[in-house]
């Protein structure tokens, strides 16, 4: 579980980049942090995974107060994986980049190479170890990024705008990663995004507008909030509205989510 008490962050004196946000996000949960550019989304994940020191308040992991002492513990706790694969990529190939973290870890090569291939195959890219990372598409050099953290076998996984630059099969690719994560291996899955379409399918949301917290509940409780959202600068596509008029309820009709979604990504 993690626990946000208070959260305040500033770059600058004058720049308040969070301001007083509290939330709770469950063990095992998908939850989608949604907002407009500079509302607060990425700083607050960095937050999260102490990239960023809070101003003030306090962070929670699984009962760890997130502080200097307890960083280390934490950090085995929560991964991120951010917005641009190509940042990401640090190894010569697959296989490289995979074991990057663990090879901090000094374990036995032997290990080492099992968790790489049983990570690998995870995401799909077994088949691809040897590849650099010019050889890649979005979506494959994501889902390696994606099976790095992992490899670190941590509880939570954040994903910062992980599809914001990936083409319609790249996210959807990445959509069904998650979905098994969260389902499949129980993982806490909390991912940043501006597309309302695809953090219709998490089960729940929170809205920052000028880094607070205004709005939390289910998809279907969140789109009902029209007139909130747009003031925040987030409207609701094509697809999405309709499901307000049909009255659906997106975290239960994820056939027609997933096609709505398609429909909106290639408008």
């Amino acid at each position: 579980m993690i626990q946000v008490n208070d959260l305040s962050f500033s770059y600058t004196p004058h720049d308040e980049a969070l301001r007083k946000v509290s939330l709770t996000i469950d063990e095992g949960s998908w939850v989608s942090i949604i907002g407009h550019n500079g509302s607060g989304k990425s700083t607050l994940s960095k937050c999260l995974v102490g990239l960023l020191a809070p101003t003030k308040g306090e962070i929670y992991i699984d009962g760890l107060k997130l502080d200097e002492t307890n960083l280390p513990l934490i950090r085995k706790k929560i991964g991120i994986v951010f917005q641009n694969p190509d940042n990401q990529f640090v190894g010569v190939t697959v296989k490289h980049d995979i074991a990057f973290g663990l090879e901090n870890q000094c374990l036995p090569h032997d290990v080492m190479q099992e968790k790489v291939m049983h990570y690998a195959k995870l995401v799909g890219m077994e088949d691809f170890l040897d590849k650099e990372p010019h050889q890649l598409s979005g979506g494959q050099k994501q889902r390696v990024a994606i099976a790095g953290a992992l490899a670190m076998e941590q509880d939570i996984l954040i994903l910062d705008e992980a599809t914001s630059m990936l083409d319609p099969e790249g996210t959807r690719e990445i959509i069904e990663l998650i979905k098994y994560l969260n389902t499949a291996l129980n993982k806490t899955i909390i991912t940043i995004t501006h597309d309302l379409a695809f953090a219709g399918m998490s089960d729940r949301l929170i809205v920052l507008k000028d880094g607070m917290n205004i709005l939390e509940g289910t998809p279907k409780e969140v789109f009902k909030e029209e007139a909130l959202l747009k003031s925040s600068h987030l409207d609701l596509p094509f697809g999405l509205a309709l499901y307000n008029e049909l009255s659906l309820d997106p975290k239960t009709d994820q056939t027609l989510l997933e096609a709505l979604w398609v429909f909106n990504s290639t408008m």
